[in-house]
């Protein structure tokens, strides 16, 4: 004799306890997979998006560096400009400016055109 429960036909009687298929032990497997792969996968998201805030921040990081490099560069090119100009000027064998003289007009002579 069969009854049927929610669609399924089930014996009542069954003679092999071993042959027969117990679905609710089946529903209660697949129930637990499904709420175990949920939980993983919402873990991998959740570390997923963690990840892609550091790697925002880092990317953030590297522009502003990237900005201080090419300005301490400039620096750099500077000094060693001033440092080759300064031994150029000594190979030109100039004399120190001492003391300065400036003249002062003592007449009204100007000469004119």
């Amino acid at each position: 004799m069969t009854k049927i429960v929610n669609g399924y036909a089930a014996k009542l009687n069954c003679p092999v306890r071993k042959k027969c298929f117990a679905l609710k032990y089946f529903n209660f497997g697949v129930l637990t997979l499904i709420s175990i792969l949920g939980v993983l996968y919402i873990n991998n998201i959740s570390e997923l998006t963690a990840q892609g805030f550091a790697l925002r921040d880092l990317k953030s990081n590297l522009s502003a560096l990237a900005s201080e490099n090419m300005e301490k560069e400039e620096l750099v090119n500077a000094a060693q400009s001033y440092y080759s100009l300064s031994l150029r000027t000594k190979d030109l064998n100039m004399v120190a400016i001492a003391n300065v003289e400036y003249l002062s007009p003592s007449g009204q002579a100007v000469a004119k055109k």
